[in-house]
């Protein structure tokens, strides 16, 4: 009986615990090697987290090789081209919208991957959603393709975000457990199993 007591009451605290917003402030910078900036504030104020990334450390150099970036691109374009995801897709990042207070958004990025087709596929999939929220006046969005014969991502991005994290839960456990992402688990599964094989 008690131990029923104890998980239904740490079931209810933690309810409680998730609806309380979380306050983040972030700021992304691409532009050679990538910069990212976080803030988190949680609990009004009494929880607060910095992350920031893309600081570089003297001594250490970094290469990418290009097989490798080509062997990721390839698999990126696999998972696009998973049955039901793009459905699937606009369903989260609506149910995300619906529930994100937004207070200030910049975003201006240049994207464009080493097959001019594979990037007028991919803005096939973002476009709308960029044109769509570059219509807004309140926020400054803007994202562009670059057709160039090899990989583009630079820009920058910075906001202001509020999120209840209980209302996260559903939509997030909906795509989790949708078959389409279950299908690009196994892929993903697959690949790094053929890669430490």
């Amino acid at each position: 009986m008690w131990v029923i007591i104890a998980l239904a009451s740490l079931a209810v605290a933690i309810i409680l615990v998730l609806c309380v917003p979380l306050e983040t402030v972030l700021s992304v910078n691409v532009y050679g090697k990538p910069k990212f900036h976080v803030r988190l504030a949680w609990f009004f104020g009494l929880v607060n987290k910095e992350i920031t990334t893309g600081r570089e450390k003297p001594g250490k150099e970094k290469r990418v090789a290009e097989g490798k970036r080509k062997t990721n691109i390839k698999t990126v374009f696999q998972i696009l081209r998973t049955k039901g995801l793009l459905q699937q897709l606009k369903r989260l990042l609506k149910d995300i919208f619906k529930n994100l207070k937004i207070r200030d958004l910049r975003l201006n990025f240049r994207i464009g991957l080493d097959d001019p087709a594979d990037t007028g596929l991919l803005f096939a999939l973002i476009g709308p959603a960029a044109f769509f929220l570059g219509s807004s006046r309140v926020h400054e969005i803007k994202v562009e393709p670059s057709f160039e014969d090899r990989v583009v991502f630079e820009g920058y991005l910075s906001g202001a975000l509020r999120l209840t994290p209980i209302r996260m839960v559903v939509p997030l456990l909906r795509f989790t457990f949708s078959p389409p992402a279950i299908r690009i688990f196994k892929k993903l599964a697959v690949a790094k199993w053929k890669r430490t094989k």
